[in-house]
């Protein structure tokens, strides 16, 4: 079994919604045998976004230190407001879309938040995501940039290169609107989901809104790609987010295994559901239970469980490196591992690229991927080198 640090055992036994006198009284005793060092505690906590939970469970307990209590008091209150803000313009924009009979689905954050989570504040949210059809996205980008939004900088190269290029080589498009003083309202307006890679399997609005019956199952296929695929379950939110959508749901459980076997991830959902059971006690169907309880099952979730201990989730280089090597090792057919070598190394070939050249910045196109591959891997290499003093 993984062993965790106290800190990070500590945190764990908090994630509960209304904390009952037996969870006090189980935190309490933790207390009295271990040494806790509250700043860890309290770093964690803001990594994984768990404070309100945190402090749901802490407030009324004597042995903790009242000025860490203050702390995630204030904590959670910026959090509380920053969320009611997010969701009144998610409701904002959510309906400017509709009245220009653009068909859309939120995605993760907000929609999260208000539709499973018994308490809004509850879940700390970041950008608002946004899945629109493909052939909308234009027409979307400029109905938001008619109304105060406007294109993440570092898209507007890409913008040079004309609408197909953009709908080719990008999934989504990063738009903001000023919203006070230096603060602004972020908008990650997607018209496709890739799972793992572009390679390997991709989604779009089509796919959910193609069986209205099976809409939440599919849902929570692009939950699993998001948050166990491509961030490779890294923040304990994401565990939280899977639970918080199955709990008391009404699941169609076959199809929706069958569905994530389908595409090779069921090893990584039920992964997931591994730690959604550990942590939250979520009950399963009969059906269900033995899948996770497997031999087989336990050391994979355990390998995801280790990157909780680190203070900030993997950059990017190293998060790749995690996605191919833990999807790697939850395949059990061996067709299955050959796609996810062979995807992954088509993927950072065959891939448009951006160099800077002085003051300017240069687009090389896909097409170009194995001329520029090279270029691509001696930069890659000049950040290990010693510097010049």
């Amino acid at each position: 079994m993984v062993r965790f640090s106290p800190e990070l055992t500590f945190l764990l036994m908090a994630c509960t919604v209304s904390p009952s006198p037996e969870k006090q009284e189980q935190l309490t005793d933790f207390l009295s045998q271990q040494p806790i060092n509250w700043h860890r505690v309290y770093t964690l906590a803001v990594r994984h976004r768990l404070t309100p939970f945190l402090y749901r469970s802490l407030y009324q307990i004597p042995a903790i230190p009242e000025s860490f209590i203050r702390t995630l008091q204030q904590e959670c209150r910026i959090s509380a407001t920053d969320n009611l803000l997010k969701l009144h313009h998610y409701h904002q924009l959510a309906a400017l879309l509709t009245e220009n009979d653009i068909d859309h689905l939120p995605l993760k954050g907000v929609h999260l938040a208000e539709q499973y989570y018994p308490d809004s504040s509850l879940r700390i949210s970041g950008d608002i995501d946004i899945l629109v059809r493909r052939e909308d996205a234009f027409r979307t980008i400029r109905l938001l940039q008619a109304n105060e939004y406007q294109l993440n900088n570092q898209q507007r190269l890409h913008w040079q290169q004309g609408e197909a290029v953009i709908l080719d080589d990008l999934t989504e498009v990063s738009l903001y609107k000023p919203f006070f003083n230096n603060s602004h309202f972020d908008i990650d307006l997607h018209w496709k989901i890739l799972c793992f890679n572009r390679h390997y399997a991709h989604f779009d609005l089509g796919y959910v809104r193609a069986q209205p019956d099976v809409a939440a199952e599919r849902e929570i296929v692009f939950l699993v790609i998001h948050h166990g695929i491509n961030n490779v379950w890294q923040q304990l939110y994401y565990i939280n987010d899977l639970y918080f959508s199955l709990h008391e749901q009404d699941i169609n459980w076959p199809f929706l295994l069958e569905e994530l076997r389908r595409y090779g991830i069921e090893q990584v959902f039920l992964a997931g559901l591994y730690w959604c059971v550990h942590i939250w006690a979520l009950p399963l169907p009969p059906t269900v239970e033995p899948l996770v309880n497997s031999a087989q099952l336990r050391p994979l979730a355990e390998k995801y469980a280790k990157t909780w201990e680190a203070d900030q989730p993997s950059e990017l280089s190293e998060l790749i490196v995690k996605q191919a090597t833990l999807l790697l090792n939850a395949q059990t057919r061996i067709s299955r591992r050959l796609t996810v070598c062979r995807t992954f190394l088509s993927s950072r070939i065959f891939k448009y690229s951006i160099f800077r050249l002085g003051n300017r910045f240069v687009y090389a196109p896909k097409e170009l991927g194995v001329l520029t591959l090279f270029v691509r891997a001696g930069q890659s290499l000049t950040r290990f080198l010693p510097t010049r003093r």
